[in-house]
């Protein structure tokens, strides 16, 4: 009679508009699953903005995990690794960790919940078509052409944004 017990991973996707988690075995077979949905914030003047808060996504994290742990009689201990996979988007924070709002207005750049600016977001198109328009060969590094997520996140580190 064998003692040994089962080996067990838990994998979270963080997509878009929700994370979800799946508990496995070591073989790859589902045990249990959750998915929580992620807060998004657009703009009701501004058809580009789309925003998210690392709070809420970490938040959705944790209690997805949870609810995957609690559909079963795994103990937590039984889980040998974690795999995570995320949308691209930018998270910005101070040099504490604390989120930094990138929503427009008086409060941009304070401490505040809205800190990630979402894959989809096209606020910086302005500034993207200036820097294409130069064709350095810097371009050349990047695809030919900037992304206007990389020219936002060129702006956040400037302290332009």
């Amino acid at each position: 009679m064998s003692t040994t017990k089962e080996i067990y991973y838990i994998g979270v996707d963080v997509g878009t508009g929700s994370v979800r988690v799946s508990l496995f075995t070591s073989n790859g077979r589902r045990v249990a699953s959750n998915e929580q949905r992620i807060e998004t914030w657009r703009s009701p003047s501004d058809h580009r903005i789309f925003e998210q808060s690392t709070d809420n996504i970490w938040s959705c994290i944790c209690s997805a995990i949870r609810e995957c742990l609690s559909r079963t009689a795994i103990e937590k201990e039984e889980v040998k690794g974690v795999g995570f996979d995320a949308t691209c988007s930018l998270a910005v924070t101070d040099f504490n960790g604390k989120p930094i709002l990138v929503t427009s207005g008086q409060d941009i750049g304070t401490i505040g919940e809205r800190n990630v600016v979402l894959w989809a977001d096209h606020r910086a198109e302005k500034e993207a078509e200036v820097i294409n328009a130069t064709g350095s060969v810097v371009l050349d590094y990047v695809g030919g052409k900037m992304s206007v997520g990389t020219a936002l996140m060129i702006l956040s580190k400037s302290n332009l944004f």
